[in-house]
């Protein structure tokens, strides 16, 4: 009597099975992908913390532009002097909320965004670094009696560092000056 049952339901789904049997299909396999795409042991990724120091060091800058110039032709020795205006200014993320008391009254709260990690450590969150700007430049250097290697280096500051000619000196240096360093 069981076996006539279950024949008897198989002759009954039969047309329901016609009907969608390929959507039955991509349940089916969906169902399998599910189990079969999540491993229970999956290897653990490891996180790769990259720290890159953006921060600016003028002394830095100046040597390697030191070297650029003294390899300009008829230069010679090069020594360099950039002023800046501000020292680097960091901007973090911040959650800005306004709430109005009436009509003309409208309030600002501001908080910095902190990141904390697993270990109870909490920074900021740092959106950019804005570099200090150049104020001028004073550059000493032995072929600077030359009008063309004068002009050369002074190209060369201003597009290096931003700074208009006016504000960029180029000086003859002193030949005694080699022997005090």
């Amino acid at each position: 009597m069981l076996k006539l049952d279950f024949f008897e339901i198989i002759r009954k789904t039969k047309p329901a099975y016609q009907k969608y049997k390929y959507a039955l299909l991509i349940f089916l396999i969906g169902v399998m992908m599910l189990f079969i795409g999540s491993p229970r042991d999956a290897p653990k990724i490891e996180e790769t913390k990259i720290n890159i120091d953006t921060s600016f060091n003028i002394n830095e800058f100046q040597e390697n532009l030191e070297i650029q110039l003294s390899a300009i032709k008829g230069a010679g020795k090069v020594s360099l002097l950039l002023t800046v205006e501000d020292t680097e200014e960091a901007v973090y993320a911040s959650n800005i909320r306004e709430s109005s008391n009436g009509e003309n009254n409208n309030m600002y709260e501001k908080d910095i965004s902190i990141l904390s990690d697993n270990s109870y450590g909490e920074k900021p969150i740092r959106v950019k670094s804005i570099s200090p700007t150049f104020r001028g430049a004073v550059i000493l250097c032995e072929g600077a009696k030359d009008y063309n290697v004068k002009l050369n280096i002074t190209e060369a500051v201003s597009a290096a560092c931003g700074l208009s000619m006016d504000k960029i000196s180029v000086l003859e240096m002193d030949q005694e000056e080699e022997n005090y360093e």
